[in-house]
């Protein structure tokens, strides 16, 4: 499935350009702390951490990026902030973040038409869901009706019908009661898996450091992809797959070779780009997951259910700051006849 040999993708040195590179450590300012990394050609070490040498600690700065696109003015950016964290910033500086990180938050292209659409308080639909553990489900909604109304996407709009429905007409009662859960569902199944380049392991790499505590790393990337990303539309999303579900699958021609009353869990990030829905979930050392393709197939499954959308409109990846791997649901659970 996976190339356990394939190279840790680690930065290129910055003084002689060499691409092999090893870590070396770590160092801890008054701010964070640093990975090093270390040149196998001239012995040069740095560090590569996103957010070096500021004058302002990294978390705060993006806090103030994602306050101003959650549609705040640059002056109210800098008086919540100021509330907040006792930071008195000069706007020329919150500027200059937003400028500096433009790369990283894609939705500044699509901000104006957000701000036209909903108000600051209301862009992001949140709800607390008591499931055996406590998730916060959230939805973009200005993103979701400006993505779901280009033509790449309007066969997805149906997505759009069960998130608004997860805080009113919904089982919560199934997540209560229900013993198997996706994460851990015994299943095999073998779908074709390619390593790619994403955006979202960029994310990762910038915002994890400024996690409060490991417990917490889920949540700050979520909320962050959530508010600055283009194509983040909703984060830990309740999905579930019933003995009726897979026996609709069956009569289909899928090959599922498990069974269950019911099947519950929570999608880390749903996306909306290029045509699909992309189902991602973070792994911590994603290299070395060898179940997150049977979570993530499940999750595919049900929300195509709960949708009644194809599965061939569906993606799901995994990913860390370092990796991102790829897989169709569908390959791993259906074989057409010839």
């Amino acid at each position: 499935m996976l190339n356990p040999q394939t190279k840790l993708h680690t930065p290129a040195c910055p003084k002689c350009q060499a691409s092999y590179t090893v870590k070396k450590g770590k160092r801890r300012n008054r701010l964070q702390i640093l990975q090093l990394y270390q040149c196998a050609e001239c012995l040069y070490r740095f560090t590569g951490a996103p957010g070096r040498n500021k004058t302002y600690p990294l978390k705060h700065i993006l806090e103030a990026i994602s306050t101003y696109n959650l549609g705040h003015s640059v002056s109210e950016t800098q008086r919540m902030l100021r509330r907040r964290t006792h930071l008195d910033v000069p706007e020329g500086t919150a500027r200059s973040w937003l400028e500096a990180y433009r790369s990283f938050t894609t939705y500044a292209r699509l901000r104006a038409a957000g701000r036209k659409l909903f108000e600051p308080v209301a862009i992001i639909r949140s709800y607390l869901l008591e499931h055996q553990q406590i998730y916060r489900f959230q939805a973009h909604q200005a993103k979701l009706r400006l993505l779901l109304a280009t033509l790449a996407h309007r066969h997805l709009v149906p997505v759009s019908d069960y998130l608004q429905n997860v805080d009113s007409y919904f089982p919560h009662q199934l997540f209560q009661a229900t013993e198997h859960r996706s994460s851990k569902f015994p299943a095999t199944l073998h779908p074709p898996i390619a390593r790619k380049e994403n955006h979202a392991t960029r994310l990762a790499a910038l915002v994890l450091p400024t996690s409060p505590t490991n417990t917490k790393r889920h949540e700050t990337l979520q909320r962050f992809m959530l508010v600055n990303d283009s194509v983040t539309v909703a984060v830990e999303i309740p999905v579930y797959l019933t003995r009726d579900d897979l026996a609709y699958y069956r009569s289909r021609g899928f090959n599922l070779s498990f069974d269950s009353d019911t099947i519950t869990g929570h999608i880390d990030f749903l996306q909306v780009r290029n045509g699909y829905l992309h189902i991602l979930d973070y792994k911590p050392e994603a290299r070395r997951e060898r179940h997150a393709h049977i979570q993530l197939t499940i999750y595919a499954l049900a929300l195509s259910r709960r949708a009644r959308l194809p599965l061939k409109m569906f993606k799901c990846a995994w990913f860390d700051e370092r990796d991102y791997f790829e897989f169709f649901p569908l390959q791993g659970v259906y074989w057409p006849r010839r």
